[in-house]
């Protein structure tokens, strides 16, 4: 069973090696690997963004255990979906994404974004969760695959 808490939940070391992880890294925007002094930076912003209205980001986990995060983040003006899980766990994907979905209702969404990078080539199985990309979208100097979801 997930269960979703306050980013500041989980000890550093979970998170350095969640966000740290090869596989994890592999489908997230390129940048070094967190220290403990960028991941409190990096935690530090979310927990901010967590604060804006129409924004809900929480940590994901399983038995008591750090497995990923997910919400609701605005990036250039749009609300889009943020998930990110512990390889182990990708098979919970739907769960924490129908999450997601619920607090956007919540939050009175009508859509959202959803931008995955092109590593992510499962594209049935995107498509089942996201819909049909809509584009392309450069993020940061990286192309991600544009996906929007009504609400």
């Amino acid at each position: 069973m997930l269960t979703y808490h306050s980013l500041d939940t989980p000890p550093v070391e979970e998170w350095l090696e969640l966000l740290n992880s090869d596989l994890v890294r592999k489908h997230l925007i390129q940048h070094p690997q967190f220290t403990t002094e960028t991941l409190g930076i990096w935690l530090q912003s979310k927990i901010e963004l967590d604060q804006e209205p129409g924004c809900r980001l929480r940590a994901i986990h399983s038995d008591g255990m750090l497995i990923g995060w997910c919400g609701i983040q605005v990036e250039s003006g749009n609300y889009e979906v943020a998930l990110v899980l512990s390889p182990k766990y990708w098979g919970h994907g739907r769960a924490a994404l129908n999450q997601v979905i619920k607090w956007a209702q919540e939050l009175g969404h009508k859509r959202l974004l959803a931008h995955l990078p092109p590593t992510r080539s499962q594209k049935k199985a995107l498509e089942r969760l996201f819909g049909q990309p809509i584009g392309a979208s450069s993020i940061q100097g990286h192309i991600f695959n544009t996906y929007q979801m009504e609400i």
